[in-house]
């Protein structure tokens, strides 16, 4: 999906060094497979301070060592889209980071072995939680590999296209995402411009090695297989299905670029279903339930209403992102650890791939994968329509469903589960 591209001019590395006290300038050559080192393991050439004051970062034996109380170090290579490989080493109860541009940080932290929130070794601070606890205990060298796109942003700083990142852990993928905004303590919020990386000092003690990055040219093209199936303006090729069990089909609008839908009166529900049908495919979504509410996304749908659907029961005894045979078999696949990756009142995003004629079904949500689901009978035709839904009965009083950029990508053979 990625290819290499050439590095950033020197000129800008000199302008950008300028920013804070630079300890010396670099260089940056890269080896035969592309990376460029940015710790060349004997001094800190090619790395700035993050502000004026006493530090405590040294090197010995090819180590980059921090001793409290110091300071953020920055590279003076400013970065855009990269791959990225770290090694580190934390004490007992340690904590540091690695910011992608200064301004996204990977948490490096003293975490085996604990349970995973957005603060843990591995997390995209503040925001992505990792899918797995891969951190090995305190004193142990762990490494990272990274890779990142930068947000994309118009002529006037406006973003465009959200940032991506997909963390390796020791070996173990446990990120990959797409974000939006900066994480906490950032080193600025200037979206689109190239920066440093930088690894927090200010914290505690850590270690670094073999620090290096190549440059990445993403290949748009392959994300551009993605076909919309919202247009963010109408409900142009969706239909209202009157023929379900849950009534005679609700209320469905658009409302600033999304998909909502209601109960019209009281218990009413029903689909809304895409005029196309699909076989075997990728899509993605996002979603934002009102509480109290049952909802779902409806997977090889057929006007009727029978489908693989993947919930969005957001109720007390609920379960989000998992599998139920509607008119086909009831739950399939119950998840009820759902609720660990789910972001109560905010946007959630969801991933699922469907294959073959008795389908292998995965779902993602929140890039933690929480449902491999493979059956065992052929329930349904191989091509139906994708729909969202109102469930019927009870009394929504007023609650909204509401999805957004839903988009759809066909599986190759070599993806189609047989």
């Amino acid at each position: 999906m990625m290819t290499r591209s050439r590095c950033i001019p020197l000129v800008l590395v000199a302008v950008l060094a300028l920013a804070a006290p630079v300890l010396a300038q670099g260089t940056y050559t890269p080896d035969e497979e592309g990376w460029v080192p940015l710790f060349n393991g004997e001094n800190l050439d090619g790395w700035r301070l993050r502000h004026d004051g006493d530090h405590g970062w040294t090197v010995e034996d090819g180590i980059l060592t921090n001793t409290p109380p110091s300071i953020d170090l920055v590279s003076t290579l400013p970065l855009e889209d990269i791959e990225l490989h770290v090694e580190f080493r934390v004490p007992q109860g340690g904590n540091s980071g690695v910011y992608l541009q200064g301004r996204y940080e990977i948490q490096v932290g003293d975490s085996f072995g604990h349970e995973l929130n957005a603060g843990s070794g591995g997390a995209l601070y503040s925001k992505i939680v990792p899918s797995e606890n891969a951190n090995k205990p305190a004193g142990e060298w762990q490494t990272y590999d990274i890779q990142f796109r930068a947000p994309r942003v118009d002529r006037d700083g406006a973003p465009i296209r959200p940032a991506y990142i997909r963390v390796v852990q020791n070996d173990i993928l446990i990120i990959d995402s797409e974000f939006e905004g900066v994480t906490g303590g950032a080193i600025d919020d200037r979206y689109g411009v190239p920066a440093g990386l930088m690894l927090q000092g200010d914290h505690s003690g850590v270690e670094y090695r073999d620090v290096r990055y190549r440059p990445l040219q993403w290949d748009w093209a392959a994300e551009e297989e993605f076909t919309s199936l919202f247009d963010g303006e109408s409900l142009a090729g969706w239909k209202v299905s009157t023929e379900t069990g849950h009534g005679s089909g609700g209320a469905w609008d658009v409302v600033d670029g999304v998909i909502t839908g209601t109960q019209d009166t009281p218990g009413n529900g029903g689909i809304l279903i895409t005029d196309e049908d699909y076989g075997d495919y990728e899509v993605r979504f996002e979603m934002n339930p009102d509480w109290n509410i049952d909802s779902g996304f409806f997977l090889r749908c057929t006007d009727d209403g029978r489908c693989y659907q993947v919930t969005v029961d957001y109720r007390p005894d609920g379960e989000v992102g998992t599998i139920y045979g509607e008119g086909i078999g009831a739950w399939l696949q119950p998840n009820p650890e759902w609720y660990r990756y789910y972001k109560p009142h905010d946007w959630n995003d969801c991933r699922v791939i469907i294959s073959g004629e008795a389908p292998r079904i995965q779902v993602w949500l929140n890039s933690h994968k929480i449902i491999d689901f493979v059956d065992t009978e052929v329930r349904l035709p191989a091509e139906e329509g994708i729909a969202v839904q109102v469930h019927g009965g009870g009394d929504w009083d007023g609650k909204v469903t509401r999805f957004r950029n839903i988009r759809v990508r066909p599986l190759g053979e070599d993806e189609i589960a047989h």
